[in-house]
């Protein structure tokens, strides 16, 4: 399946899952409009209506009747003691629960006026999550298309703004118009609707927003453009889904219909259908049961399900999906930009990538703090090693390998003239240093003016680490302010050393004997032979760590 990510193969489906550490989960609404409701009763008025909607809201969770003659209308919800148990089995039932209508209001009140959904999902103070974030990395590697999400917040577009500025990526369809707008290198079908846009235009985009029970069943005929656009990513592209649980009608319908126009078969490679889920759960299997009909059956069942399911939550598994793809996007850097180099040699140069991933994956954790790091560290040190500046808020934090995803990466021929293959070898070999103990990896300081790509330690003491990809790069390093003279530091050039020039002393000399900025160029050390043992010496030497 992550070749297939690298690859842009998949449709990332999108649901609460992915929001449910920043946005109200489903239990936590229906406790909302169980206090909300009973809040508001008349309790004079045996026909009160908002008693006759509690009642509504109520039955969908199914209770019993020693249940239901525990419930006091006349004191708050949250003392029943069925409270916790309502509002769980609620969850299941939740577009029913917001379907229930209040006489003389709006059909959509409980979501509108009640939950406030509008104003709740759109919310300016909430950041997105490491969910959003990788996905928005993704998107800019060219590993995320396509996007169609259930859900109303705007957290995937804010992680889209933060990694790519105000550069034209994303495009975001909601109403049936905007999916004529141009494709974008991402693309965003918020198909249940979208709370900042109901909030800044209702007229347009409240009538969008799809909660209730009768809106889901009558969605696909409703929505015959979105509709028709969904059907045909599933036709043609697998499915991944992520934090979405598919129990919609409308879900089900989508891959039912594009089934009978051009049904995948099992096996396929990559899978077809995969959930980021500890298990297959019900609505799940019964979305298997409908696109493989015949196919799924007593001699398939259980291997359909375990192809299906990547047993993974959605925060481990994109982070981990972001590591591949930059990963295999440096390996194929190596393998195309020298193909003369021998197979063996290649393959070490790969494994020093791997060795300088798991590194980094092991002092990761799936949360927001270190993937905004990761995504600042890697903006910082692609834009030094293109343009020999820091990334600016109008260009966002995050500068992709490449723009295109892996297998069309031949096809970009910037990437050839860039000093990317040379900046991957570079990587390489730092990877195979530090899985043999010739250094370690001293971490950046982001906030800091110079903060270089990383730092290495070894035995002669510690030296940041820049990447130069040209010599207009190479130069700006020191204009902008980020070396020194006398800065413990590397520069990796991509192309052949530039003729020194003189840089500004940042401090007064410490460390004397060594050269205090290090020039090396992979450029020259591949003219002078690549066999990697060969290759990697020469490099450490030209280091001097």
């Amino acid at each position: 399946m992550a070749e297939g990510v690298a690859n842009d193969r998949y449709v990332f489906w999108l649901g609460s899952g992915i929001s449910r550490e920043r946005m109200p989960d489903l239990e936590s609404l229906a406790k909302r409009i169980l206090i909300s409701l009973q809040g508001q009763i008349e309790q004079s008025n045996p026909h009160c209506r908002f008693r006759a909607a509690l009642d509504s809201v109520i039955g969908h969770a199914g209770p019993s009747a020693a249940e239901w003659n525990s419930i006091d209308y006349s004191t708050s919800p949250d003392s029943w003691t069925v409270f916790e148990a309502l509002a769980g089995r609620l969850v299941n039932n939740y577009a029913r629960m917001l379907g229930v209508t209040v006489d003389g209001e709006e059909a959509d009140y409980l979501l509108w006026d009640v939950l406030n959904a509008a104003a709740v999902y759109s919310d300016p103070a909430i950041v997105p999550d490491a969910e959003h974030l990788c996905l928005a990395a993704l998107a800019m590697e060219g590993a995320a298309s396509e996007m169609p999400s259930a859900n109303w917040d705007s957290l995937v577009e804010k992680a889209i703004e933060i990694v790519a500025g105000g550069r034209p990526i994303q495009r975001v369809a909601i109403a049936p118009g905007d999916t004529r707008a141009g494709r974008r290198r991402t693309n965003l079908y918020k198909f249940h609707g979208c709370a900042r846009s109901a909030l800044e235009d209702p007229a347009q985009f409240r009538p969008l927003l799809v909660a209730r029970q009768n809106q889901i069943n009558g969605w696909v005929a409703s929505n015959p453009v979105m509709a028709s656009v969904l059907t045909n990513l599933i036709v043609t592209k697998p499915t991944l889904m992520l934090g979405l649980s598919a129990q919609d009608s409308n879900i089900q319908s989508l891959f039912a219909s594009a089934q009978v126009q051009m049904p995948w078969h099992y096996p396929t490679h990559p899978p077809a259908y995969a959930f980021a889920e500890n298990a297959v759960g019900g609505d799940q299997e019964s979305l298997l049961q409908n696109v493989y009909h015949q196919e799924f059956n007593a001699g398939t069942r259980a291997a359909i399900r375990t192809d299906a399911l990547v047993q993974a939550f959605a925060k481990p598994l994109l982070l981990a999906l972001l590591l591949f793809v930059l990963t295999e996007k440096l390996r194929h850097l190596v393998r195309e930009g020298f193909p003369a180099i021998h197979e063996v040699d290649r393959a070490k140069l790969a494994e020093g990538l791997g060795h300088g991933r798991n590194l980094v994956a092991v002092n990761l954790t799936a949360s927001a703090d270190d993937v905004m790091t990761l995504i600042t560290k890697i903006g910082r040190t692609m834009t030094m090693l293109r343009e020999g500046a820091l990334p600016s808020a109008a260009s966002g934090l995050y500068s992709p390998v490449s723009a295109e995803p892996l297998e069309l990466m031949n096809a970009n021929p910037n990437l050839a003239a860039g000093g990317m293959a040379e900046f991957a070898v570079a990587l390489s070999l730092v990877g195979l240093g530090l899985d043999r103990g010739l250094w370690a990896v001293e971490g950046s300081n982001t906030s800091a003016p110079d903060p270089g790509a990383f730092g290495l330690v070894g035995r002669s003491g510690a030296a940041k680490i820049f990447f130069a990809g040209d010599h207009r790069a190479a130069i700006r390093l020191t204009t902008n302010g980020l070396l020194a003279d006398n800065d413990d530091a590397v520069v990796v050039h991509s192309q052949s050393n530039p003729v020194s020039m003189h840089r500004s002393p940042r401090r007064p000399p410490g460390r004397t004997g060594l050269a205090r900025v290090r020039e090396v160029s992979v450029e020259d050390l591949i003219a002078e032979g690549a066999e990697v043992e060969d290759l990697l010496e020469r490099f450490r030497n030209k280091v001097a760590l």
